[in-house]
């Protein structure tokens, strides 16, 4: 348990002295709750971009929704105001703006595009990263472990690169790499991927291989201990029962952040998705 050190936020880091990894992503974890609290200040934009590729990378199905975040005593919700997606039949494009279009009765594209859209990439009760594979969360890096690469700078900020590898059940086989800014130890970069591969067996018996999945999630910093993640992305490539085979490239994107108060806090409760 690498944050098992109690008070370690309250002991500084020393000139000259470089922390361990594990120290660096308990800080992490520890400053994770204060960056929440610090989101709840702010009411902001949301663009979600899902895509549905063919094999032969033919476009299947593309969906962009545009929404308004707003914090609630809960976490935060969701407001949907457009949408705008097209499927292409051949060599026919379909354009909609129901969320709950589709073509046919059994609509695989569309209910996979819903899914990513609603349960991947938003998370009501933590305003916090739209896909939940990194290892920012104390409960998380239980099962990590983490090698301090290097230190550069990126972008504005001065910062660690760390890498880490999940060892646990199926759930947790995640691998990949974070840069953390020094000061506040706070996330600037993630990327990650998944680690295992799909038991011969399970491929053998349900013709189900995902080939490849990933995501990288980027922060911006807008006050003191207040980091947002402001762009999201990733790709996963599968096939199903040997019938149905596609590439999804999906990403959010937060932009217009703007300071609430308790007014516009309570008025975005109700009438959300």
């Amino acid at each position: 348990m690498i944050c098992a050190i109690p008070f370690l936020m309250l002991v500084p880091v020393l000139p000259g002295v470089t922390p361990t990894p594990e120290e660096i992503m308990c800080r992490v974890a520890e400053n994770q709750q204060r960056a929440q609290e610090g989101r709840n200040a702010y009411v902001y934009d949301m663009n979600v971009l899902v895509r549905m590729m063919r094999g032969g990378g033919h476009l299947a199905r593309e969906e962009s929704r545009d929404y308004v975040v707003a914090p609630t005593s809960k976490g935060a919700q969701r407001k949907l105001v457009r949408v705008q997606g097209k499927v292409q039949d051949g060599k026919k494009e379909i354009p909609y703006t129901d969320p709950k279009f589709r073509v046919k009765k059994l609509d695989v594209d569309g209910e996979l595009t819903e899914s990513f859209a609603n349960d991947l990439l938003w998370k009501k009760k933590d305003d916090g990263p739209m896909v939940d594979w990194f290892p920012l969360q104390a409960k998380r890096q239980l099962n990590s472990t983490f090698r301090l690469v290097g230190e550069e700078r990126y972008q504005d900020y001065e910062v660690y690169k760390i890498s880490w590898e999940e060892h646990g059940d199926d759930d947790e086989c995640w691998t990949g790499e974070a840069l953390i800014e020094k000061n506040e130890f706070q996330p600037v970069l993630v990327t990650t991927s998944w680690s295992c591969k799909i038991p011969g067996a399970v491929k053998i018996l349900l013709g189900t291989n995902v080939t490849q999945l990933g995501a990288k999630i980027t922060y911006q910093r807008l006050a003191k201990d207040v980091w947002f993640p402001v762009n999201c992305g990733g790709e996963v490539k599968f096939r199903v029962l040997f019938l149905y085979a596609r590439t999804v490239g999906f990403s959010a994107r937060n932009s217009g952040f703007r300071k609430t108060d308790v007014k516009t806090s309570v008025e975005f409760e109700t009438g959300v998705n």
